[in-house]
C-alpha cells in the first residue's frame, strides 16, 4: 500500500501498540492502551476517536478498539521501519520509552516512499 499519508508520531505509536495488543484479533480496551502506552485514558479516548475518523481504528460498541483492515496494513509497514531503526538506535540509547519516541518521530517525518523503501529492507 503505497498512499500512506503523514502520521504524526503520537499516531504512530498508538498504531504500533495497538497492533501489539490487539494480535489476537480480539480488540483492546482504551485502559489497556492507556497503561501500555503511559497515557491517560482520557488522551487515548481522544487518539482513539481521531484515528477512529481517519478510518484507520474501528470502535465496538461495547467499547474495544482495532485497527481496520487498511489500519492493520499501515502499521504494520510502520512496525517494519520501527523494528529496524530500534535494532540501530537502542545500541546507542538503550531500549526504552524515550527511544520508541523518538524512532516514532523519525518516523513521522519520513516520506511514504522512504517508508517503503525502509519496509523493504527490512524484509530482506
Amino acid at each position: 500500500m503505497n498512499n500512506l499519508y503523514k502520521f504524526t508520531s503520537s499516531q504512530i505509536r498508538y498504531m504500533i501498540w495497538l497492533s501489539r495488543l490487539s494480535s489476537d484479533g480480539f480488540g483492546v480496551k482504551n485502559i489497556e492502551l492507556a497503561n501500555a502506552i503511559g497515557y491517560s485514558k482520557p488522551s487515548v479516548h481522544n487518539m482513539l476517536k481521531s484515528l477512529c475518523e481517519s478510518g484507520i481504528v474501528a470502535k465496538e460498541s461495547f467499547g474495544l478498539a482495532h485497527l481496520t483492515e487498511g489500519g492493520r496494513i499501515i502499521s504494520k509497514k510502520y512496525e517494519k521501519c520501527y523494528e529496524l531503526l530500534k535494532k540501530k538506535m537502542s545500541e546507542l540509547c538503550g531500549d526504552n520509552a524515550t527511544t520508541e519516541i523518538a524512532i516514532c518521530g523519525i518516523l513521522a517525518d519520513m516520506t511514504p516512499e522512504r517508508i517503503d523503501e525502509l519496509c523493504r529492507e527490512a524484509s530482506q
